[in-house]
């Protein structure tokens, strides 16, 4: 299975007529691709949404795909199989049930790796059942995939969401995907509006009479990422979505100039202390 290039995300999404207008002003723009998590706390809510919006635009259930995650907490065989089935509940099948991280603050490092094979098995047993589409992993870092590829029974995960952004570029753990046939998925693709002010990315903007988020979009969508930027301003959600279908293309140029911004920087937490 693979996912369109781009989508949405819902973290912190919880109130209904946040979400609600959002899902509503992005769907007729070909949007697709709904990213949510047990963590999110607003499965239920989307799926209420999904549900009573899809037909207002002659789409159904099946013409979207939705993405979530298992809570850390909920790491090993039972918490997992009994959390991913509730998240089933609400949607009726998941398309995408990945790992949300490899562990969580204050985990027992030695008990970790038991613990992840035991997710990694409900969620194949899950998708053997037909009740999950496919499966994957978030924040895995190359140390984290390596291990998974020891016990696995059904292959490589699917899909890898991780942290993506001009100023952190994931080459080591992009190149592991590539090189197993790993969907790469980013997140924070914004940089918490921290890089739409930047020069470069201003002047790419202005050379292609875009916004300062359009380059950023696009900029992971032309590597190849998939694209999953959140805001509750259905605005701005139009804004970003017109990325994905507006038919400018960055150039070479346009590219290395947003590629010079890498310097290691991340916003979220670091996976490689789990």
């Amino acid at each position: 299975m693979k996912l369109p290039l781009y989508g949405i995300g819902t973290y912190k999404l919880i109130e209904d007529s946040v979400l609600r207008k959002v899902v509503s002003a992005v769907l007729p723009l070909g949007v697709r691709l709904f990213d949510t998590a047990q963590w999110y706390e607003n499965e239920a809510l989307l799926s209420q949404i999904l549900t009573e919006e899809l037909p207002k635009h002659n789409l159904t259930r099946s013409d979207v795909m939705v993405v979530s995650k298992v809570h850390p907490r909920n790491h090993g065989y039972e918490n997992t199989r009994s959390s991913a089935l509730e998240s089933v509940s609400h949607f009726g099948y998941i398309d995408m049930m990945l790992v949300h991280w490899p562990g969580m603050n204050g985990s027992d490092p030695a008990s970790m790796p038991e613990m992840r094979a035991g997710t990694w098995k409900a969620l194949e047993e899950l998708k053997g059942e037909g009740k999950i589409r496919g499966i994957g992993v978030s924040n895995y870092t190359v140390a984290h995939l390596t291990e998974l590829m020891g016990y696995t029974t059904t292959g490589p995960p699917e899909v890898l969401q991780s942290e993506f952004h001009p100023r952190f570029h994931q080459r080591e753990v992009r190149k592991f995907c590539k090189t197993h046939g790993i969907q790469f998925m980013g997140y924070t693709p914004l940089g918490r509006n921290d890089l739409a002010p930047r020069p470069a990315v201003q002047a790419v903007a202005s050379r292609n009479n875009i916004t300062p988020s359009q380059v950023l979009l696009k900029w992971a969508i032309q590597k190849g990422v998939v694209t999953i930027p959140r805001s509750s301003d259905p605005g701005r959600c139009v804004e970003n979505a017109q990325s994905w279908v507006d038919g400018v293309v960055l150039g070479e140029r346009d590219m290395m100039e947003i590629d010079s911004m890498e310097d290691g920087h991340r916003y979220c937490w670091n996976p490689d202390l789990l």
